[in-house]
């Protein structure tokens, strides 16, 4: 129990520490069942193609696609500039979770294609990449959403 307590501490405090950014590799492609906390506390997926699934930005669905692609673009780009060098096969699944204002409160990722100091790379520049994005689009609520970048 104590060991519990002082991780989860430790957690807090990191997360603190970084702008109140988490950033987080996650084990499989599975993004759908990562940070239930995220979802416990009301944020509301931003866009779906199911059309079962309900999501924040009905309606608005082409704004909420150019946010979204323009975000892995600026990601693919900017990774680039800081000497990434990718090949056809690299591929990042995301999940991030946006506060209202369209700031990102977290980014949960996986990489697949890249070797480990590309991947190295790709952590040391991830910081600084997310804490000068905002998208465009505003929401009355925090919202999620999960989707791949293919690296070219």
């Amino acid at each position: 129990m104590l060991q519990k307590l002082i991780l989860f501490i430790l957690f807090c405090f990191t997360t603190h520490v970084n702008a109140q950014l988490l950033i987080q590799k996650i084990p499989d492609e599975n993004l759908v069942a990562i940070d239930a906390e995220f979802m416990q506390n009301g944020y509301q997926l931003a866009y779906s193609n199911m059309t079962s699934e309900a999501y924040l930005f009905k309606g608005n669905e082409a704004a909420w696609k150019k946010c979204w692609v323009d975000l892995m673009h600026d990601l693919n780009n900017y990774m680039q500039k800081k000497g990434l060098k990718v090949n056809i096969n690299t591929t990042c699944f995301n999940r991030i979770y946006f506060n209202k204002d369209g700031s990102i409160k977290a980014y949960l990722y996986q990489l697949k294609g890249l070797t480990k100091a590309q991947e190295k790379l790709f952590d040391d520049h991830l910081f600084q990449f997310l804490t000068a994005q905002k998208v465009s689009i505003k929401a009355s609520e925090n919202y999620w959403q999960y989707g791949t970048l293919k690296f070219e």
